[in-house]
């Protein structure tokens, strides 16, 4: 799907989400009220119908008993059950056919869209939070649908036939019954919006209590390597007593307003009976009626009762969706002009055009800043920890959008070009990649999807991974594990490397892709990558300074600077930076701070 068809779908409350998933199924939808309506009906049918048989069964002077009076309204309970059973399978019958569907959509779509989000989304969510939004608007859209809304058409349709009802039998039950519903239900109303508040409050609390459980997991080998297992189950203690804290003023508050509830059913029940027996006594109600009365009541009560409660689950599940619908649809901070075209790519030269760039509320990382890389250049990008390399990276790869000036590829503004064409011309192997859990040959193939068995084999014969997959029990069809953890570091990087060779993207970006190898290994897949960025435009984050050594170009970066611009041999001569890190250099590798 394109992006701006996912950005068309994207709810802005949770109406027209509902509209969007349910709107194809206006039928289905229709259908399952009018069985929901009634199921309604029928405790109140057979009460009536009870009553019948009741005054037929009774005494009644000047009248005698024939069992032609009980049959029919016998035979009318039998189908009555008989129609509220089918009316249950019809309900069973439209979840089964819509609830899958909808389900799937809602979560595809949200998948979608948070895939829109630019870095600084994921780098502010916990992807544990994301993935258990996500599940908890699917589940409470389902609940609200399938359970929530039948149960309040139902109680809607049993107190209003139940009103009706009794105005016919005696007036004074009916202005007793609507007073007291009305009553009751304006006060549950009344205080909708401090229960969804509580219910928004816990249910904050209880993603963050997954998230850190996610957190906390995904990095477990840092908690077993600095012993901090107890570090984190303080932390996770702290959350979950926020999470108990949150619950308790939730339910305290519920205790009490149930109680009072339960108080205002006790004196409608003591004043119907008292009226029922008033009126018995003085002979304007039959048997039939008193217990008519008596069960539409009991009925009656129950609905109302499980109508407050419905509401309060209604705010509920309304709250968690609203929370969960603020988190996955926050605004797109990166998004492809409405009028943007496919980047297309001849030679791959690349522009910053009076560039400026700053992180949010950060010391600006470039001011009008102006560089030209050559089509088919070899260009090492290095300097100390924090300098700027790799936001220059992510600039034109454009994870984060320029400030000010603009980025070129082959004379296309990178802003007026499509996201995903300049993603795919662009591949980049990092310095610790991450694989997914999936086998090695579907990582591998993520480069192409559509590359044969053999071109997969030829990528990893390339980067000398070959050998390693074969040794492994399933070969190419071997599960990598969570972000690949069943493989070295080095076993990672030379996927990373077969799947870059794959990709076959005009312009490359190396995050020191050799980093992690031996010295053999690295010597026998130089060849392969000498070879892979041949005729390409190349960028080299190095943190050796033997990797650049024969760039054709070599960029100094400072503070969010290129202080120093040139060969190996001319940075050494100007005797500046790069020859301070040259210098300072240990074991190969480039010192992390600045040396003094």
């Amino acid at each position: 799907m394109y992006q701006q068809d996912i950005l068309g779908i994207a709810p802005n409350n949770l109406r027209e989400l509902f509209e969007s998933l349910y709107k194809p199924y206006k039928t289905y939808m229709l259908f399952f009220f009018i069985f929901s309506g009634l199921i309604g009906l029928n405790g109140l049918v057979n009460s009536y119908l009870m009553k019948v048989i009741i005054d037929a069964l009774t005494y009644i002077e000047g009248k005698t008993f024939s069992y032609k009076t009980v049959l029919w309204p016998a035979v009318f309970i039998v189908l009555n059950f008989e129609l509220n059973n089918l009316s249950w399978r019809g309900i069973n019958y439209i979840n089964l056919r819509i609830a899958p569907l909808v389900r799937n959509k809602l979560i595809s779509q949200a998948f979608e869209y948070i895939h829109l989000q630019s870095m600084h989304f994921f780098q502010e969510s916990l992807s544990g939070s994301i993935s258990n939004n996500i599940t908890m608007l699917a589940d409470n859209v389902e609940e609200i649908a399938s359970r929530i809304l039948p149960r309040l058409i139902r109680g809607i349709v049993h107190m209003v036939i139940a009103l009706i009802a009794t105005y016919f039998v005696n007036p004074l039950f009916s202005i007793a019954l609507f007073v007291w519903a009305g009553a009751f239900t304006g006060v549950s109303l009344f205080f909708a919006k401090k229960i969804r508040s509580l219910a928004d409050s816990w249910t904050k609390s209880q993603s963050q209590v997954s998230g850190h459980i996610v957190d906390s997991v995904m990095n477990f080998s840092s908690v077993k390597l600095f012993s901090q297992s107890q570090f984190e189950l303080s932390l996770l203690q702290n959350s979950l007593n926020v999470m108990k804290q949150k619950f308790q003023t939730k339910e305290k508050f519920f205790l009490k307003f149930y109680f009072l509830q339960g108080l205002s059913v006790t004196c409608l029940v003591a004043y119907a009976v008292y009226l029922l027996i008033q009126l018995r006594m003085s002979n304007q109600v039959t048997i039939g009626d008193f217990a008519f009365i008596l069960g539409m009541l009991l009925y009656f009560t129950e609905n109302v009762w499980d109508f407050t409660e419905q509401i309060d689950i209604l705010n509920k599940a309304v709250g968690k969706c609203n929370h969960s619908l603020k988190a996955l649809y926050q605004p797109i901070e990166i998004l492809d002009n409405p009028n943007a075209n496919p980047l297309r790519i001849k030679e791959g030269k690349i522009k910053f055009e009076n560039a400026s760039f700053h992180y949010k509320q950060a010391t600006p990382l470039f001011q009008h800043k102006s560089i030209e890389i050559l089509p088919g250049q070899k260009v090492g990008l290095v300097g100390y920890s924090g300098s700027g390399k790799s936001t220059f990276v992510n600039l034109l790869m454009r994870l984060y959008d320029v400030i000010e000036g603009q980025i070129l590829i082959d004379g296309q503004n990178i802003q007026l070009v499509t996201q995903e064409s300049l993603h795919k011309a662009i591949v980049m192997i990092p310095q610790d990649p991450s694989l997914f859990h999936r086998s090695i040959k579907e990582n591998i193939l993520y480069g192409n999807p559509k590359a044969t068995d053999k071109e997969v084999i030829e990528a990893a014969r390339k980067a000398n991974a070959h050998g390693f997959i074969m040794k492994l029990p399933q070969a190419y069809e071997s599960h990598v594990g969570e972000r690949g953890v069943k493989l070295s570091g080095g076993q990672r990087q030379r996927i990373a490397i077969a799947r870059a060779i794959l990709r076959n993207s005009p312009i490359l970006v190396l995050d020191e892709a050799t980093s992690q190898l031996d010295s053999v290994t690295e010597n026998m897949i130089q060849g392969s990558l000498e070879e892979l960025i041949k005729d390409r435009t190349t960028l080299i984050i190095a943190h050796r300074l033997s990797t650049v050594l024969h760039m054709d170009r070599i960029l100094v970066f400072d503070k969010g600077c290129i202080v120093e611009d040139g060969s190996h041999n001319e940075l050494l001569a100007l005797n500046g930076i790069y020859k301070k890190l040259w210098d300072a250099q240990v074991g190969g590798f480039l010192p992390t701070t600045e040396v003094a």
